[in-house]
């Protein structure tokens, strides 16, 4: 399922294909409900700051949430 992440409101929010809206003010937690909804790493995009720079996530949230999505992919220990 493909996911579309931006910020609003200093939360990170992932607005998901099938028309659902995850929020949370933690990249890590917000990667986690992403896997438990079976979103896999390179089925997100997040906004970048050349298309809108006041809702990119900062780097540190980027590399976060793929970074914890990718240890899910990799057999991390729930």
């Amino acid at each position: 399922m493909k996911a579309r992440i931006y910020l609003a409101d200093g939360m990170i929010c992932a607005d998901l294909e099938n028309g659902s809206q995850l929020v949370h003010t933690d990249a890590v937690e917000l990667a986690d409900q992403l896997w438990a909804l079976n979103v896999a790493h390179d089925e997100v995009r997040l906004v970048d700051w050349h298309e809108d720079p006041d809702r990119a996530p900062l780097a540190g949230q980027k590399i976060a949430i793929h970074a914890r999505l990718r240890l899910h992919e990799n057999g991390y220990p729930d």
